[in-house]
């Protein structure tokens, strides 16, 4: 039987670098900041364009904010000597058990199960904080077994020290569980370095905080889209609505005027605005209230023919074209490169107001 006492263990090095999850949260931010930039230069009028790129950008900054900051913590506490946590005590029994007696000491009255009921005597002793039973099957030769007692101070350990007699008479009891001559005892002091409390704690500030400053992130967003939209009861100056004669592509769809209202057998002027740079768009007005078939005649200025279409083309623009409105009813339109993604519908009725004049003044009150 072979016994060690250690004063102290050996020490952490501790100019060894903290791991850290901050470079991959950096990583994230920067890559979440530029899919929202991305996505909000193309469509700058969806609704959550806006919060994306709030909650991106306050990600991408707690990420560096925080790298910075443990960076230049980790830097400090080199340039001290990276002070050290408290101490704490251990004492390592390590025996071998016999080839054929593994499952004999697993069982209820065998050597293992008796070094792990040993716990519940030892709680009682002042310091005590854990008991380990480690054992490593072997399938041939002997099985090597391990019990760890862990102390917070050394007055515990040394109570311990009274009693560590009972460990060793169990081992000793066990004659043919136990191989002779190969129980050793180690007692250690071991000193854990900060570092290891810092990086768990940094990885669950990292992952905890990451859910909050993206909800916040997005709140952000959200009120400066609000705010840029003009609100709706924060006193802002609402948003002008698009004009009654004109026809918005972006991002491959129309996203206003996709409801036109004219009156009948009236010559009227629409503009088609294309703010993509790519495709191409046009407008084209058909016959009747599908998107197929002929399409409506009577243009007289603005297309290339008496066909009711505008030139199919790319670029920023704004094309304006002039027909006359047929009878009253519904008329499809679309564009001919996208013709089941931009579609709207030109409304012909009596009495309604011509596209883009201005609209009567209210009557003065009495």
């Amino acid at each position: 039987m072979d016994h060690s006492d250690n004063g102290h263990a050996t020490h952490g090095d501790s100019s060894q670098a903290d791991s850290t999850l901050w470079p991959v949260a950096a990583g994230i931010g920067a890559l979440l900041l530029g899919a929202a930039l991305l996505f909000y230069t193309r469509d700058q009028d969806a609704a959550f364009a806006a919060p994306l790129l709030g909650a991106a950008i306050v990600v991408a900054l707690f990420a560096m904010v925080g790298w910075v900051w443990d960076d230049r913590r980790t830097k400090q506490r080199a340039a001290s000597g990276a002070a050290l946590g408290e101490a704490r005590y251990t004492q390592v029994v390590t025996f071998a058990i016999a080839e054929d007696q593994y499952e004999a000491s697993r069982a209820a009255d065998g050597i293992v199960s008796q070094l792990e009921d040993t716990n519940n005597q030892l709680r009682g002793l002042k310091g005590f904080q854990d008991l380990r039973v480690i054992v490593s099957a072997s399938g041939t030769g002997p099985s090597q077994a391990l019990v760890e007692t862990t102390w917070a101070d050394r007055e515990g350990l040394a109570t311990y020290e009274e009693t560590r007699a009972t460990l060793l008479d169990l081992l000793a009891k066990s004659e043919q569980q136990v191989v002779p001559g190969s129980v050793q005892v180690f007692d250690m002091e071991v000193v854990r370095d900060t570092k290891e409390v810092a990086v768990r704690f940094g990885t669950a500030a990292i992952v905890s905080t990451f859910g909050a400053v993206i909800l916040g992130g997005f709140m952000i967003g959200a009120g400066v889209g609000l705010f840029s939209d003009g609100g709706s009861g924060g006193g802002g100056v609402p948003t002008a609505a698009p004009p009654s004669d004109t026809i918005v592509a972006k991002n491959t769809k129309f996203t206003t005027g996709t409801t036109i209202v004219a009156p009948p057998n009236t010559a009227i002027t629409l503009k088609f605005d294309d703010r993509d740079e790519t495709p191409p768009h046009n407008v084209q007005i058909f016959a009747g209230g599908q998107t197929s078939g002929p399409l409506l005649k009577g243009c007289t200025a603005g297309c290339a023919s008496d066909d009711v279409t505008t030139e199919l083309k790319g670029g920023i623009r704004i094309d304006t074209f002039t027909f006359t409105t047929p009878a009253a009813g519904e008329y499809a339109f679309n564009c001919l490169a996208h013709p089941t993604q931009m579609i709207g519908k030109l409304v012909i009725q009596e009495g309604a107001p011509v596209p883009g004049a201005a609209a009567p003044a209210a009557a003065a009150a009495p």
